[in-house]
This record gives structure tokens, sequence and C-alpha cells, in this order.
């Protein structure tokens, strides 16, 4: 908890998690577990990083349900993530996947069929659109980054109490790219 704090400061981060835990085994691409042998139940582990560098998806490929975590930001919804062009790809290549029958992300209801394809195109569609935003804002804006922060919420519609230091870390990840107007030009 205490490099969580240190290197992703959540507010209320500790209300969240009952305190520590202890890892027995680091999860890497394409790795596979089987958490019951006898049903055949083997879940895919794959590298979703953009959300956090170590963010994993679990895609359970036996039932079509993607576990996508954070990796899938929700339209209008708080966007959190530390590396805008990672999380695009992250989102393709979850996009790619074929046999999806249902989405499950963090912060948004199950999406079955069709609709978890048309959510992920959604996500895609949203962080172009902050990005677009945050490039607008630091046109006319100082150097404060809270200030950009301010002022993109404001024109993405995000509520007030929303400009945090993790929402302007995401905006932070834009700035880091100013030289690209579209995030997914080749698609």
């Amino acid at each position: 908890m205490d490099l969580q704090n240190r290197e992703r400061p959540v507010p209320g981060f500790a209300t969240l998690v009952g305190g520590h835990v202890s890892v027995d085994h680091e999860l890497a691409d394409g790795d596979t577990v089987e958490p019951d042998e006898k049903r055949g139940s083997e879940i895919l582990v794959l590298h979703t990083p953009g959300h956090s560098k170590g963010s994993i998806s679990l895609f359970l490929h036996s039932e079509g349900a993607l576990f996508c975590g954070d990796a899938v930001p929700v339209a209008g919804d708080l966007p959190i993530y530390e590396d805008a062009a990672a999380s695009v790809q992250s989102v393709k290549r979850l996009r790619g996947l074929k046999g999806i029958h249902i989405l499950l992300s963090s912060w948004d209801e199950p999406r079955t069929g069709d609709t978890a394809y048309q959510q992920m195109d959604m996500a895609l569609d949203y962080i172009q659109k902050i990005h677009t935003a945050v490039l607008s804002s630091a046109g006319d804006c100082s150097d404060d980054l809270m200030v950009l922060t301010q002022k993109t919420a404001a024109s993405l519609l995000l509520p007030p109490h929303a400009v945090t230091p993790l929402l302007a870390r995401t905006f932070a990840a834009n700035l880091s790219m100013r030289d690209k107007k579209n995030l997914f030009p080749d698609s």
C-alpha cells in the first residue's frame, strides 16, 4: 500500500482495500491460469497497460468473458490512465479479441454481445476526446497543471470535485503527446 500511495495516490485508497497482499506468482502476457482443472476453465492473461504499467485483463475463453478492470474507460466517466498511447493500444488489442460475449470492467455494467465491442469503440473515442480537450486547454492555459485540469474537466463536463491530482496525472499523460492530434491515425 505504501508503494501505491507513493506512485499512484488515490484519495481514500486505504478504505478500499483491506491491507497488503502477498504475491505468490507474477502473471505475464500470454500466461494461462487454470483455476479448476476439472472444468477446463483456462483464463488467458493479457497485458493491458495504460491505466497503469502492470495492468492486466483476463479472458475466460470458454465463457467469452473478458475481465478488463480499468483498461476500458467509460465515456463521460472519470478517466484514469497514466499513458494515453498505451491505453489506446490496450483497448484496440482487447477490441480485436474474437469471441467476447460479455465485457466486465471495473466501473461499468456488464456489456454483452455486440455492445461489448461498441463499448470499446466508445472508449477509444473518449480517450481521443480527452486528448483533444487537453490540447485545446493547454493552448490558452498557464503552465499550472491543476489550472489545466480544471479547465479540461469543465470542457468534458466532469464535476468540479473530479479535479484531483489523479485526474491531473491523466491529463498530463496527454500533454506528453502534444505532437499528436490523433491518438490512433492508423484506424
